[in-house]
């Protein structure tokens, strides 16, 4: 059997995801699914301990270009979804923002770019900010959840070294439940997404989580090491 064949063998598989240890390149347009949900490498020279962070800029467009036309949602920093990304995936049908708290740098928000879909605010409530409303207390009362939810957030933070969710080996790593609410947003029940960048899996456990089924595509195998130490736990 080639080294081809053999890396596009699931590298992990259950009932919830298959797992592959490739470049989305080799693999991608052989695969069903409906949506794509992913933090790619953000290009800036970061120092990943088996991947060159530090792509030319027509290089990084042309890598992000294999998800052109498909249903996609790209987490990353305003200015790359305002160039490369958009140069790469066209269009950008909505946009975003995730607010968090950072002491440690100025960057205090990230965009979620929606390219050949649109999320469906009505879909995930939020608290009403005012429950003693009269207007507000009748909704309640006939079984409102919750308002409608913003296109912006600002109730989900970064995973801190200290939560229970880091996985200690990765760095850069998405909240679960910032993933459970793009799934909820775009899909339904049942459908499949797939991270084109699986680094150490969140979005495994938010598809688990949100009934979804999942594809991870991860080149890193020490980010899959980092992903399986999550599922054993």
């Amino acid at each position: 059997m080639s080294e081809k064949k053999i890396r596009l063998l699931p590298y992990f598989q259950d009932d919830v995801a298959t797992v592959y240890n490739c470049s989305m390149s080799l693999i991608i347009d052989k695969l069903k699914f409906d949506y794509i949900i992913t933090d790619p490498p953000y290009n800036i020279k970061y120092k990943y301990p088996d991947y060159k962070d530090n792509m030319s800029e027509e290089d990084y467009v042309n890598m992000l270009k294999t998800m052109k036309d498909m249903p996609s949602v790209v987490i990353h920093y305003p200015e790359a979804i305002c160039n490369e990304v958009s140069q790469a995936l066209g269009r950008v049908n909505k946009i975003v923002s995730w607010c968090y708290n950072n002491n440690g740098s100025s960057k205090a928000h990230r965009t979620l770019a929606f390219f050949k879909c649109n999320p469906d605010f009505n879909k995930v409530k939020q608290p009403y900010k005012n429950p003693t409303d009269k207007r507000v207390k009748k909704l309640i009362e006939k079984g409102s959840k919750g308002a409608r939810l913003y296109d912006w957030f600002n109730d989900i933070q970064m995973i801190k070294n200290v939560s229970k969710e880091k996985c200690k080996e990765f760095t850069n790593q998405i909240p679960i439940e910032l993933l459970e609410r793009i799934i909820l947003l775009i899909s339904n029940e049942g459908d499949t997404i797939i991270d084109p960048f699986f680094g150490s899996g969140s979005l495994y456990f938010a598809c688990k989580n949100t009934n979804r089924k999942c594809i991870g595509i991860e080149l890193s195998e020490k980010h899959l090491e980092c992903f399986k130490s999550r599922i054993s736990k």
